[in-house]
C-alpha cells in the first residue's frame, strides 16, 4: 500500500477537488486527512497487551482483504448514529477513509508487482516480502514528498501528518468500534483507534529519518531474530531528487499480480488515476449509489 506520506498528499490534494461544502473548516479537514490512513493505523498499535495489539493487527488485515465496500458503506452509516455535533466531523473522516481506499486499490498491484520483481531478483530476498514492501512504500514517500511539495522529512516529519484533535479520534474511535463489531465481529473499544494512531505517531518520531541511531538500534535487535529489519525498512530518507526507481517513472513494462496483464504506468501515473477519480466516487459514495467491487489491494471482491 502507499504509505503515511503519499495517503497524506493524496489527501491534500484530494480535498481541492471535492465539490464546495463537502469539507469545511480546519477540523473538518484534519479529519478528512487523518482518515485518509485508513485502517493503517491499526498495524502499528504496540504499547497494550499483546492480544489487545494482535486484536488491532487482525482487524486491520480484515479491512484491506475483505468485505471493504460492505465496510466504508458501514462507516458512511454510522455516522447517521452520532451526536450531531458530531456528524460532519464524522463525515469528513469516513470520506478520507474512501480516499485511502481509493489510492489503495489503484496503486497496490503496481507495489505488489515491484515487491514481487525484488523478491525475485534474489534467493536472499526470498523471506523478505514485508521488509521490501515497506522500503518500496518508504521510497515514494520520500519522492512524492519532494517531487510535489518540495520537502524532506526534515521539513516535513511523517508524524505531522497524523495531526488531529481530541474530537477527531473520538469520533473515528466509535465509528471503527461500530464497524469492527457489525461487519467483521470483532469487539473493539472506542478508544483503541486514537490508541493506535499515537503508536503510529511515536513509531515514526523515532525511526525517521532512516540512519536514526534509534532505527539502528531497533535494527540490529531485529536482526538478531530474522535477516532483515522492518523498522529500518519503514524509515524515509532524507531525498531531494525527482528520481525514483520504486515509482517506475520510465514506465518499464510490470506484471499486474491480480490478472498477469503486462503493464506501463508509473505510480505518478497511477496517483493521478486514482485523484481524478476520487471526487466523482465522493459525490456517489455520499449519496449511496456506488458498488465497490475491489478491495484495497485492487482485487476483485468475492
Amino acid at each position: 500500500m502507499p504509505a503515511i506520506i503519499c495517503h497524506h498528499i493524496f489527501g491534500e490534494d484530494a480535498s481541492a477537488k471535492l465539490p464546495e461544502g463537502m469539507v469545511d473548516g480546519e477540523e473538518e479537514l484534519l479529519a478528512f486527512l487523518l482518515g485518509n490512513q485508513g485502517p493503517d493505523p491499526l498495524f502499528a498499535r504496540f504499547s497494550t497487551l499483546p492480544g489487545a495489539a494482535a486484536a488491532d493487527h487482525r482487524l486491520a488485515h480484515n479491512m484491506h482483504d475483505e468485505r471493504c465496500g460492505q465496510a466504508l458503506m458501514a462507516f458512511r452509516d454510522g455516522v447517521q448514529h452520532l451526536p450531531v455535533a458530531d456528524e460532519r466531523i464524522g463525515r469528513a473522516f469516513v470520506l478520507g477513509l474512501l480516499a485511502h481506499y481509493r489510492l489503495d486499490s489503484v496503486a497496490h498491484p503496481f507495489v505488489f508487482a515491484q515487491q514481487e520483481a525484488l523478491a525475485a531478483a534474489s534467493p536472499a530476498l526470498a523471506g523478505a516480502q514485508e521488509e521490501l514492501h515497506a522500503v518500496i512504500e518508504s521510497d515514494i514517500d520520500s519522492w512524492i514528498l519532494w517531487e510535489k511539495r518540495r520537502a524532506t522529512v526534515l521539513e516535513r516529519p511523517a508524524h505531522m501528518n497524523l495531526m488531529r484533535t481530541q474530537r477527531t479520534c473520538r469520533v473515528a474511535g466509535a465509528l471503527f468500534s461500530q464497524v469492527a463489531f457489525s461487519v467483521y465481529g470483532r469487539t473493539v473499544g472506542a478508544e483503541e483507534y486514537g490508541a493506535c494512531v499515537s503508536d503510529y505517531e511515536f513509531e515514526y518520531r523515532m525511526l525517521d529519518p532512516a540512519g536514526s541511531p534509534v532505527a539502528r538500534a531497533v535494527g540490529a535487535l531485529e536482526r538478531v531474530a530474522k535477516p532483515h529489519s522492518f523498522a529500518q525498512a519503514m524509515a524515509h530518507r532524507v531525498v531531494r531528487s525527482c528520481e525514483c526507481a520504486a515509482a517506475n517513472l520510465d514506465r518499464r513494462a510490470w506484471a499486474d499480480p491480480v490478472d498477469g496483464r503486462v503493464r506501463h504506468e508509473s505510480f505518478a501515473d497511477l496517483f493521478e488515476e486514482a485523484l481524478a477519480g476520487y471526487p466523482e466516487l465522493a459525490e456517489a459514495f455520499v449519496r449511496g449509489n456506488v458498488e465497490f467491487s475491489l478491495n484495497y489491494n485492487g482485487v476483485p471482491e468475492a
